[in-house]
């Protein structure tokens, strides 16, 4: 495949040049040359790029020979197959990992929570004590509780949905 030219390319920038006003005969030879020489070299460039596209296009891969290479060119061949037993065969793990990944998200999530309940309980505790704060110190409890009943009901809804990813993924 042939490079196609950017604005970056000297071809480009050549069509854009304009002769200097006031500039000499041999000024404006040479400056010709020079764009001849530029655009020879750029169509050299350009069949260079285009001809090594072609070797290796048509190459032949070596063949494999240690156990790695002959596992990692049949994982090649089995998934540039355009079969649909190939990705059928895929969506087992694809949805297993998806179902773990949820449940890893799930964990991290449930241990920064259980970080901010120890401080929020702490902190309303020691409002509780204080009877001048009693109150405050009521309501946050109750906030808090109520946090963590919704915590729970998050966190079985993500549980459910893990569970029937599987399902879900394959249809």
């Amino acid at each position: 495949m042939a490079r196609q030219p950017t604005p970056r390319t000297p071809r480009a920038r050549l069509s854009k040049a304009k002769p200097k006003p006031g500039s000499s005969a041999a000024q404006t030879a040479e400056d010709t040359a020079l764009d001849d020489a530029v655009t020879d070299a750029q169509d050299l460039a350009d069949d260079v790029v285009a001809d090594e596209g072609d070797t290796l296009a048509s190459a032949s891969l070596p063949t494999p020979t240690t156990d790695v290479q002959k596992a990692v060119a049949f994982n090649q061949a089995q998934l540039t197959a355009q079969t649909g037993e190939v990705l059928s065969a895929l969506e087992n793990p694809v949805a297993d990992q998806a179902a773990v990944m949820m449940l890893e998200d799930l964990r991290g999530y449930m241990q920064g929570s259980e970080q901010l309940v120890l401080a929020a309980s702490g902190q309303a505790m020691a409002l509780l004590l204080d009877p001048a704060t009693q109150d405050t110190g009521k309501k946050a409890l109750q906030e808090l509780a109520t946090w963590q009943a919704s915590l729970i009901t998050f966190s079985g809804s993500v549980t459910t949905t893990a569970s029937t990813i599987k399902g879900d993924f394959g249809s």
